[in-house]
């Protein structure tokens, strides 16, 4: 195999990252709309879109409040196999930089800065060798698209080539993925359109190293679910504190039971899932008075690589009974101790084990109040929408709010464990899970070491997951009977302020990889990629890659 990139691409490359980087587009603000003008604008001044005006667009995002777009652009060639090149153009703000943020977006300037600052070894190191190009958004992802938008221009300079080549820009990615959840919608549109065939999808997210320097690709990427927990107690005074029920020490031994728990790690071969981890944990109340708590609640993640939404919720029933028994036991030990010590008869308190999912007590609170609980529901879901818009609360605490809410029209008033979900949710996708793969794809992954090894004399291996959370996740859907219902019925914002098209997802079914360059540091203020990677290694790896696949039938 040979290089198939023009030889005095590295400094267009270069010159697109660069001015990519400096366009600044914060994940969930206008500025990201700057981004897709750019994006639309310079795909516009290639000639092959003046001249096929209808091949490329800006795909504006349903109900968004910030008005932000997809930006598309299709090389039609001959015959219907296509390769999709996926990138996101949102960035993480630059609040990290500190004093030096004003220099965030001017690699040449920060470089220089960063040498007044103390620094570890490593970055250093990086940062004398003149290698490496510093900035935010350099390698998450700035560098992934310029290598896509070169591949691109280089492609429609081509004439008559076989298959064709869809550039898709998204917006979001750093936060609930609403570019690419839409994206969706739009893929099967230009599939329907142009008479596609989607025969893979290449996303082209940084890399890191292995610790013996080898580059790395992902043949698909980890899935992410947030459960919350959301308990319910009994008020009373703290001067008559066996009257009540503490929601904070359930939710603690709940917490303290699946907190860096490995049973929720999957493993595929020498691949594993990181441990859940809870990020919020608090009591509801609002104001201080002497009683305990009425209700507590928080949320964590779990990342998979096999577990679907029902094997995850089967298991928290589990643990979340087990601690509630063991509350009971220990609640009914100290008030035995108490007892003894003022002569009084033993008893137990009256509490019992009581956990629910968000379905059962929904559907008890439709079944015993009726359309006086939707009503309030609907009103509900409206405040909450307005106030995550003005950032008074996030959206998994207003899964929280509704929770508690619903619990107030159902005649059930003893102390509770509610389990639900909230956004956002990522399905765990793998080329290895899909059963129709064209025959160029079987193998991509010998394909693609070969191809680093021959162009590029780079030794690369395949990670089976891209652990980073990646777009890639809406690119195909499997066992869905797992997933759909379960994240359904038992998400509360679910079809009021998020959503999934799970059926188009399972329609569309597109193989996807990540081969991205290799950086380091992403969202650090010395977030960095290997200039080499990104002008020359990888856009000779995914120019191979693309002629590979579709020039073999």
């Amino acid at each position: 195999m040979s290089s198939v990139i023009m030889e005095d691409s590295e400094k267009r490359i270069k010159e697109i990252l660069i001015d990519l980087i400096s366009v600044q587009s914060d994940t969930g603000t206008p500025l990201e709309k700057d981004i897709e003008n750019y994006l639309y604008s310079w795909l516009q001044n290639l000639e092959y879109f003046q001249k096929n005006a209808t091949n490329f667009g800006s795909y504006p995002l349903k109900n968004d409040p910030l008005e932000r777009s997809v930006v598309w652009g299709l090389i039609k060639g001959n015959g219907r196999k296509t390769v999709i090149l996926l990138n996101h153009h949102d960035v993480v703000d630059s609040n990290d930089y500190q004093t030096l943020k004003e220099y965030a977006y001017r690699p040449d300037i920060l470089e220089e800065m960063l040498k007044n600052v103390e620094l570890t070894e490593d970055v250093n190191d990086d940062l004398t060798s003149g290698e490496w190009i510093f900035a935010r958004g350099a390698a998450d992802m700035k560098a992934g698209v310029a290598i896509q938008l070169s591949l691109i221009e280089q492609f429609s300079e081509k004439q008559n080539i076989i298959g064709n080549i869809l550039f898709v820009s998204v917006a979001d990615e750093e936060s609930l993925s609403l570019g690419m959840r839409q994206s969706v919608e739009l893929l099967e549109k230009i599939k329907n359109k142009f008479d596609l065939e989607y025969t893979i999808l290449i996303d082209s997210e940084p890399h890191q190293k292995t610790e013996n320097n080898e580059g790395v690709f992902h043949t698909g990427s980890v899935g992410k679910l947030m459960p919350v927990v959301y308990v319910r107690g009994k008020k009373t005074h703290i001067g008559d504190i066996f009257q009540g029920f503490n929601p904070i020490l359930l939710l603690s031994q709940i917490v303290n039971a699946t907190e860096l728990n490995s049973d929720f790690s999957d493993i595929v071969e020498d691949e594993i899932s990181p441990p859940p981890s809870w990020t919020f944990f608090r009591d509801g109340k609002k104001f201080y008075d002497a009683s305990i708590p009425e209700s507590a609640g928080g949320y964590f993640s779990i990342l998979t690589l096999k577990r679907t939404p029902n094997i995850i919720l089967e298991q928290l029933i589990e643990i979340s009974k087990n601690a509630f028994e063991n509350v009971i036991d220990q609640m009914n030990s100290n008030y035995s101790r108490y007892l003894r010590k003022i002569n009084k008869n033993q008893q137990n308190l009256p509490w019992k084990s009581n956990v629910k999912t968000f379905a059962q007590i929904y559907n008890d609170a439709i079944e015993q109040s009726g359309d006086e609980f939707l009503k309030d529901y609907r009103l509900t879901i409206g405040k909450l929408r307005t106030d995550i818009k003005n950032n008074t609360i996030t959206i998994p605490e207003s899964s929280l709010a509704i929770i508690g809410k619903t619990l107030e029209y159902i005649s059930d008033k003893t102390p509770m464990v509610v389990i639900a979900f909230s956004p956002p949710y990522y399905p765990h996708v793998s080329i290895n899970d899909l059963k129709r793969l064209d025959k160029s794809v079987t193998e991509i992954d010998k394909v693609i070491i070969q191809i680093a090894s021959e162009v590029c004399n780079e030794t690369y291996i395949k990670k089976n997951y891209f652990m980073g959370i990646s777009d890639m996740s809406y690119s195909a859907l499997n066992e869905s009977e797992k997933i759909i219902p379960h994240i359904q019925y038992n998400m509360p914002l679910w079809k009021h302020m998020y959503d999934i098209p799970f059926e188009t997802i399972k329609r569309l079914n597109i193989p996807s990889i990540n081969i991205g360059p290799y950086g380091k540091d992403l969202h650090k203020f010395t977030e960095r990629v290997l200039e080499k990677d990104v002008i020359r290694q990888t856009p000779q790896i995914i120019a191979s890659v693309i002629n590979h696949v579709l020039n073999n039938d």
